[in-house]
């Protein structure tokens, strides 16, 4: 059954919007006194599939893409030579009935794009506190963290939030070209940058209404889906440990902002109002710290390579 809806899905996103307009244009074309206007409008999408099909075939040899686009073409040209046979009266209901169809499989379209073309989006975790954090309240009601890094770990910003009797506190930290492990084989291993040595630091009354809301919001969250993957980005992890109920949640919410993913932007977006500008911690740019960073894995690397070399002698 899913193999069929796909189909008609298939045939709903692209084999209709070329085939209808090419139906509408000539038959508006023959019939009305606008038809030079129709004629012009009407040879713009098979100008543009030719154009498109050279260019696949010209530029990047993409022989199936260009065949592809030449079977558009012809789909194209079948319905403007069945437009020829509608009269005037009957275009609006041919307008009609197709964007009765189109509405019909698109909605189609949703039904299995939501079903079996969409994935889970962030990694939810929720479970008690063990006793050693429990240790290490310190009187506080809760606390969150959230650690946003680039996708090579070389920009990444830390900021925890802390109530304790109703007033908030908060420590952000910056990390350049955070640390790793280089294990005996050369591979990478990430090492967790941390906030320890800042100190806390009282909100005022606006941002502490933030980041009480952004407490609620992170309690509240509920999967998201998307159906794109994101082999790249940045990072996006979020921590909240609740004392009171002896609970915590962890979030990745890595990419929201590249998915679109509403919920999870909607925290981001609180967490980077409560963090200072990264210029507070570095005026290096991106690509700066790319190439310090860059510097600094290949002098790891080659320390490591000293070793394994010396062991084997």
């Amino acid at each position: 059954m899913n193999e069929i809806l796909k189909y008609l899905m298939t045939f709903a996103t692209e084999i209709l919007p070329v085939f209808l307009p090419g139906i509408i244009f000539f038959a508006l074309r023959k019939k009305t006194s606008w038809k030079k206007f129709w004629l012009v409008l009407g040879l713009l999408l098979p100008a543009f599939i030719v154009f498109r099909s050279i260019q696949w075939l010209v530029d990047k040899n993409d022989l199936e893409m260009a065949l592809e686009g030449l079977f558009f073409l012809a789909l194209y040209v079948s319905g403007a030579l069945i437009g020829n046979f509608f009269k005037t009266k009957k275009v609006l209901y041919v307008i009609a009935v197709s964007v009765i169809v189109l509405l019909l499989f698109f909605a189609l379209k949703w039904i299995v794009y939501h079903d079996s073309g969409m994935q889970p989006f962030a990694e939810i975790v929720d479970e008690p506190l063990q006793d050693v954090e429990l240790d290490l309240v310190q009187n506080a009601d809760y606390e969150i963290e959230m650690i946003q890094e680039d996708a090579w770990w070389n920009d990444s910003r830390i900021i925890a939030i802390r109530e304790r009797n109703d007033s908030v506190f908060y420590r952000a930290a910056y990390r350049m070209c955070s640390a790793e492990n280089i294990d005996d084989e050369g591979y990478k291993h990430r090492v967790k940058p941390n906030i320890d040595s800042s100190q806390w630091v009282l909100l005022n009354s606006e941002k502490s209404l933030i980041a009480k809301s952004l407490k609620n919001s992170i309690e509240k969250y509920e999967q998201e889906y998307h159906s794109d993957l994101v082999w790249d980005g940045y990072s996006l992890n979020v921590l909240l440990k609740d004392y009171k109920r002896k609970t915590s949640r962890r979030l990745d919410l890595s990419n929201a902002s590249i998915l679109g993913m509403q919920g999870a932007m909607a925290i981001e977006k609180m967490m980077l109002d409560l963090m200072p500008p990264r210029e507070t911690f570095t005026t290096l740019s991106y690509v700066e710290i790319s190439k310090k960073c860059a510097e600094i894995e290949k002098a790891l690397i080659q320390q490591q390579e000293n070793k394994s070399d010396s062991a084997n002698e």
